[in-house]
């Protein structure tokens, strides 16, 4: 008779709710495409390790409508969306393991239209990943030849737009997208002033002019007072300044189906805006 009763009551009692299905519930998300988000928003933190995850909200000029107010990139206050329209549908379940948090503005947030409707606004997260997702071919190339670390050049804030295998994204659609995301920060690297280019240099002036102080080149003037870069000697000259501007990126966090074969993994792809130069083995 215990056992029945024991039975029964475990039978009745629902069994607990994963981290990202509570994460889900907590964002008050109402369609598919946030509950998507705030999955990615969880895997980048819990399994890549990214930090300063923040969820914002893309109007495109070619879908916004008026009552979705201006196109732009509108940042949302924490993990959490706030809608005009206060029912809630059920949200889909995801397992995970631990809760993210988000540093998103502390500014009062509007009421924001369902990202499922037409023209409506698209989630997008950011956030600092441990690692340079990407660099450059050219940006690549010099840090080898004057071995400078990848470690020393900052890393940007990196926009990643959920989707779900097979969904279909048109190209003007995606266009809208990249026309509201910020342009990327300037590179700065200072060429270590031990290389051997700094060196053939000094050497070109003591030979023409007697006096390696006697010409200053425009380089030089740029590096100003002494400065330590790479692998440069401190109380030496800077070397050059070089500068370099990625174009407009974003990453595609792409969730495989659950169910009929599917385990929800999600991959991420990269795609820039215009063309760019590709890389050359060896």
């Amino acid at each position: 008779m215990a056992s029945s009763t024991a039975s029964s009551t475990a039978a009745s009692t629902p069994p607990t709710a994963s981290a990202i299905s509570t994460l889900i519930d907590r964002s008050a998300a109402k369609s598919a495409s946030e509950s998507l988000a705030i999955t990615v928003l969880h895997n980048l933190q819990c399994q890549h390790e990214w930090t300063d995850l923040r969820l914002h909200l893309i109007c495109t000029i070619n879908n916004h409508a008026a009552q979705h107010g201006p196109a732009g990139l509108m940042d949302l206050d924490g993990i959490k969306f706030v809608h005009s329209n206060t029912s809630r549908s059920a949200s889909p379940s995801r397992s995970g393991l631990s809760t993210p948090t988000g540093n998103g503005n502390s500014s009062p947030q509007p009421s924001t239209p369902l990202a499922t409707t037409p023209g409506g606004p698209i989630p997008i997260i950011s956030g600092l990943p441990p690692q340079h997702t990407y660099l450059h071919p050219d940006l690549q190339t010099y840090l080898i030849k004057h071995n400078i670390k990848e470690s020393e050049i900052p890393i940007q804030r990196e926009f990643v737009l959920p989707l779900v295998l097979g969904e279909k994204w048109s190209l003007a659609k995606l266009c809208g997208i990249f026309d509201q995301l910020p342009e990327r920060d300037i590179v700065r690297v200072r060429r270590p002033s031990g290389s051997s280019r700094d060196q053939r240099e000094r050497r070109g002036n003591v030979n023409g002019t007697g006096n390696e102080n006697s010409t200053a080149t425009a380089e030089e003037a740029i590096g100003g007072p002494a400065t330590v870069s790479g692998t440069g000697r401190a109380g030496c000259k800077a070397g050059a300044l070089h500068e370099h501007k990625d174009t407009k990126r974003v990453l595609f966090g792409m969730r495989a189906r659950e169910g009929g074969g599917g385990d929800g993994t999600v991959v991420y792809y990269i795609m820039q805006e215009g063309e760019v130069k590709p890389r050359q083995n060896g």
